[in-house]
Order: C-alpha cells, then sequence, then structure tokens
C-alpha cells in the first residue's frame, strides 16, 4: 500500500502564502504539485498550495483468515 505525503500551505487570493506548511496524507496521488485547491479536508480552510509530494510505503492488510507473519508486516 502507498501513502502520498503532500506539502501544503495556505495561500490567500493575492497569492500571499502562509508562514508553516503542514502534510495532507492521500492514499491516491489525486493532486498536481503547484496546484491550487480549495475543500481539501477537514482542518484545511481557504486555498491550499501544494509544494511537494513524498511516498511512503506499507505492506498490504492481510486478506480475511490470515496473520500477520514477517512476510507481510
Amino acid at each position: 500500500m502507498i501513502l502520498y505525503v503532500y506539502k501544503v500551505v495556505r495561500e490567500d487570493i493575492n497569492g500571499n502564502r502562509g508562514k508553516r506548511a503542514r502534510q495532507l496524507y492521500r492514499y491516491k496521488p489525486d493532486l498536481k504539485i503547484g496546484g491550487l485547491y480549495t475543500h481539501l479536508g477537514r482542518g484545511y480552510l481557504g486555498m491550499q498550495r501544494v509544494l511537494s509530494m513524498e511516498t511512503e510505503e506499507y505492506p498490504d492488510p492481510p486478506e480475511e483468515g490470515e496473520e500477520w507473519n514477517e512476510n507481510n508486516g
């Protein structure tokens, strides 16, 4: 399973950016680097500019009836 970690910063209509960037986690790579978005989710009010993206890989959860072991996580 791949987790996409976006670095976003709040931006106003004039292009002024906020001081602190935040991280936004997604399971799909549905945002473009440099894109300006609204309504990204709870806690991300106003317009947010995507600055960068990183990926983190996690093992898939076991299927039903399967147990965790060293081979699957």
